[in-house]
């Protein structure tokens, strides 16, 4: 029974780690570090 618990405990934080990284609208991380790969890639395009 206890080996079922911590199954289903890590399944779940698992899925909650997912959605905090792939998750929708503009708090995910992946939106983020996209955002900021964006913002580097103009800086450095615009600099001489």
């Amino acid at each position: 029974m206890k080996h079922f618990i911590v199954l289903c405990s890590t399944i779940i934080l698992g899925i909650a780690i997912y959605n905090i990284i792939m998750g929708t609208g503009e708090e995910s991380v992946i939106n983020a570090v996209g955002e900021l790969w964006r913002n580097g890639v103009e800086i450095r395009t615009s600099s001489p």
